[in-house]
This record gives C-alpha cells, sequence and structure tokens, in this order.
C-alpha cells in the first residue's frame, strides 16, 4: 500500500514538472515578440517612404492587421485539433514520406533565414565598429551560442530568451531624448504621395513580422489559453516598430529618410544621453540579443522538423547539422548587397511558408472532419 501511494506521488510530481514547463502566455508574448526579424526595423522608415510614400509609417499598421489575419489561422488550427500537433494533424491523412520534400524545403528556407539575419547583423556591426574584424570570428560566437541555448530545449530557450528581452526594450526609451526635436509639420498632410509601389512594398515591410510561423509548432508545449499571446506579441512588434519609425518621420524629413541607408541608426546618433556617448553603438551592440532569439527559434523549428522525420536519431545529432549548414550558407555572400538579395528571396519563400502551412493543416483539418462525420452516419446506417 505505501509503495503504491509513493509511486502515485511521483507520478504526480512527474505530471507536475511537465505543467512547470509548458510555455507560460506571458513569455509567450515576449517569445513572439524578440524572434520576429528585428533587423527591419533599422530600414523600415526608409522603406515604408521609399514603397509607401509620404507618411508611410502607416503602413506598419495595416500590415499589422494583415499579419493578425495569420494568427487567426494558427488559432483555428489549435482549436480544430484539440492540442495535437501539426505532424500528427498533417500525417494522419498524408504519409510521411510525401510530405518530406516539402518538410526539407521548409528546413531550408528558416535556416537560410537565421543564416542570413545572421551575416546581415555581423556585416553591419563590422562595417560600423570593427572593420579589421574577422566576419568567421562573429559566425563562430553567434553559433556557439546557439547551440548551447538548442541544447536546453525550448522551455529553457524561453527563458533566457525572457531575460534578454529586458536588455533590448529599454533601448526603446531613448527616443525620450529626441521628442524636443520632434515635429508634426515633417509628417506632410499628404499620405502614400510619391513613387510607390505598394506590393513590393508590402513583402518588405512584412517581413519584419516574420518568424511567428513557428508558432505552429507550439501546440504541444503551451499553457491553457496561449493564443491571444500571439496577438500580444505581434501588437509589441508592432508598436516598437511604429514608434521608432513614426520618430524618424517626425525627426527627418522625408527626403532625408529616402537618402538614409539606415535612418534608425542615424536617429540615435543625435540622441543626446550624459551617461552614455554613442547611443547608436550601444543600441545596435544589444539588438545582437534580438538577432540571436530570431536565429534560435528559426534553428529550433528547423530541429523539429528533423525530430519528426526520423525520431531515432538523437536531438544533438540534428543540431550540429543545422549549425553546420547555417555556418556554411553564411559564408557564401561576401557583401551586404549579396545578403540582402539572398534575405528577400528567402523572406518571400518564408512569408509563403507562413500561408500555405497553416492553410494546408487547415485543409487536412477539415478532410479529416467529413471523414469522421461518413464514418458516424456509416455506422448509423
Amino acid at each position: 500500500m505505501i509503495t503504491e501511494l509513493s509511486e502515485i506521488n511521483k507520478k504526480k510530481e512527474k505530471v507536475g514538472d511537465r505543467v512547470k514547463e509548458r510555455l507560460q502566455p506571458f513569455q509567450l508574448s515576449i517569445l513572439i515578440f524578440m524572434i520576429q526579424n528585428g533587423l527591419v526595423l533599422y530600414t523600415a522608415p526608409r522603406v515604408t517612404a521609399e514603397y509607401f510614400g509620404t507618411n508611410g509609417w502607416l503602413s506598419i499598421i495595416f500590415i499589422f492587421i494583415f499579419v493578425n489575419i495569420n494568427i487567426v489561422l494558427i488559432t483555428i488550427i489549435y482549436k480544430l485539433g484539440k492540442g495535437r500537433s501539426i505532424f500528427e494533424i498533417i500525417e494522419a491523412t498524408v504519409p510521411k514520406w510525401v510530405m518530406m520534400p516539402f518538410y526539407l524545403f521548409i528546413i531550408g528556407i528558416w535556416i537560410g533565414m537565421a543564416s542570413m539575419i545572421m551575416k546581415k547583423y555581423i556585416i553591419i556591426f563590422k562595417m560600423m565598429f570593427f572593420s579589421e574584424f574577422s566576419v568567421i570570428v562573429f559566425i563562430i560566437c553567434f553559433m556557439i551560442l546557439s547551440f548551447q541555448l538548442l541544447r536546453g530545449g525550448i522551455y529553457n530557450i524561453t527563458k533566457a530568451i525572457f531575460v534578454l528581452f529586458f536588455f533590448v526594450i529599454p533601448m526603446l526609451f531613448l527616443l525620450v531624448y529626441i521628442f524636443p526635436e520632434f515635429d508634426f509639420a515633417r509628417l506632410t498632410p499628404y499620405f502614400f504621395k510619391g513613387k510607390t509601389d505598394f506590393f513590393k512594398g508590402t513583402f518588405q515591410v512584412y517581413s519584419g513580422f516574420l518568424g511567428i510561423e513557428v508558432a505552429l509548432l507550439f501546440f504541444p508545449m503551451v499553457e491553457g489559453k496561449w493564443t491571444k499571446a500571439l496577438y500580444l506579441g505581434n501588437f509589441f512588434s508592432m508598436a516598437n516598430g511604429l514608434i521608432i519609425t513614426l520618430s524618424c518621420y517626425g525627426f527627418f524629413s522625408f527626403k532625408q529618410i529616402l537618402n538614409d541607408l539606415y535612418p534608425v541608426m542615424t536617429l540615435f546618433e543625435y540622441t543626446e544621453v550624459q551617461f552614455i556617448s554613442r547611443a547608436e553603438n550601444l543600441c545596435f551592440s544589444v539588438y545582437a540579443f534580438k538577432v540571436l532569439s530570431t536565429m534560435v527559434i528559426y534553428y529550433w523549428g528547423a530541429q523539429q522538423i528533423f525530430r519528426n522525420m526520423n525520431k531515432n536519431v538523437k536531438p544533438n545529432f540534428w543540431i550540429f547539422i543545422i549549425l553546420a549548414s547555417s555556418f556554411i550558407l553564411a559564408l557564401i555572400p561576401d557583401s551586404i548587397v549579396n545578403v540582402e538579395k539572398w534575405l528577400e528571396l528567402l523572406s518571400y519563400c518564408a512569408i509563403g511558408i507562413a500561408w500555405t502551412l497553416p492553410m494546408f493543416v487547415l485543409f487536412i483539418l477539415i478532410i479529416q472532419f467529413f471523414q469522421r462525420l461518413s464514418s458516424r452516419e456509416i455506422s448509423r446506417a
């Protein structure tokens, strides 16, 4: 009797540990904010001005709404699938071997996105601060940090990113120091006037919200009513981007924004803070934490797909394969122009995945619903 009670208590403790390990909604909101492509923010004022014209900062709000529709699809899948992983849902109808090419395509795009985001950050950082330093050394540093985080699993990754958030977000408050120079007259009374290209601009700005599609893999790992956290995290990203972009529009003239490659960095150069000599250096350096968060979650997503493809292989093996592939990819482009070309192409593919994957899973769920319905009718007959 005593041994039976002890076994029951042990089971309860194990269940309790699993509950504790589940991703909490607020932590998930911070995670979503941190994994969305933050480097787009540094070019967002110029991109919105170039493709949307005057008062192009408003485009961020419209694209935010568009991204929320994507989140609605994820929410519907979670509720209809009753918390099952997308792999269980898909492979209940479609054989795994049929899905292999699609899985490998997603893995390739996610590893490529992580590699190019990292390489773009490193090139800009090297160009601004350490022109003589080796790019390979920077890449190795990012690989080592990524490996350490990936070994801990998604729960430890989330905790680490939650801590990194408190290094990144204070940089936003430095904008208080440029408020005296902000002038609404610089916004102009015209909306979306100039040489515009809304279609291409939408893709460019949308790439700043990428990363949220990895949330499809969180289904078995989340706590309670977690889907609201996706909307909250996406709102954080929108608010962050909107505040900084609007500040640029109110601080610089429209022509100045168009002619500045990284207007946000220039904005922080004008930030005069008594206790910081070069605010732009500090802000861009701290932004490495956001870049690292984006990379790690893309790597983690690729690892989860690999593990589903072959469950007999140890997780650490897939980590080595992913990081080695990322390292090799990061060495291919040799200039910021080539990196941006790679990143643009990969972003288009990632946006396609962000929409086609949820719609495909939803289609599978609809088929399964009708199959269950028809089987019930047959059993009644």
